[in-house]
């Protein structure tokens, strides 16, 4: 059976978490899917599927190419927040994630998983509320499928 993508999001999840979450660390979430509501949520990192490209590799088969955004969500302002640390915190998330990237290449599991291309920061409003939003566009290659 072939690998599914989700297996590749759920790895990313459990990597991402185990370098944004906890105590003295910058995020509160970390999902691999889309959320309803991020308030309250945030700073927020969310690993989502954006196509898969198969050819055949080998005459046992095929390896896939997996093509995944990786969203990283901080609230602009609020009370006790300010926008410098919002601007400091999705520095720090986005460097904490490329090194996930360069702790994960080619070891057992991922033969290729890197930066798709530039990242792109926006600011978005959701239900009247501020945000940076970081798109990291991601692509990842098993070692085997």
């Amino acid at each position: 059976m072939s690998t599914s993508r989700e297996t590749v999001r759920d790895k990313l999840v459990t990597l991402f978490t185990a370098v944004l979450i906890g105590t003295g660390l910058p995020c509160k979430t970390v999902t691999g899917s889309k959320v309803k509501k991020l308030e309250g949520l945030t700073p927020l990192v969310s690993v989502l599927s954006d196509g898969t490209l198969r050819e055949r590799e080998t005459f046992m088969g095929d390896i896939p190419t997996f093509f995944l955004e990786v969203q990283v969500w901080v609230l602009q302002e609020a009370t006790g927040w300010t926008n410098a640390q919002a601007e400091d915190g999705l520095d720090t998330i986005e460097g904490l994630i490329a090194g996930v990237y360069e702790d994960n290449r080619r070891v057992d599991e991922f033969e290729l998983l890197e930066l798709d291309d530039r990242t792109r920061v926006l600011e978005v409003t959701v239900s009247g509320v501020p945000y940076y939003l970081e798109r990291i566009p991601t692509v990842a290659k098993l070692s085997k499928s």
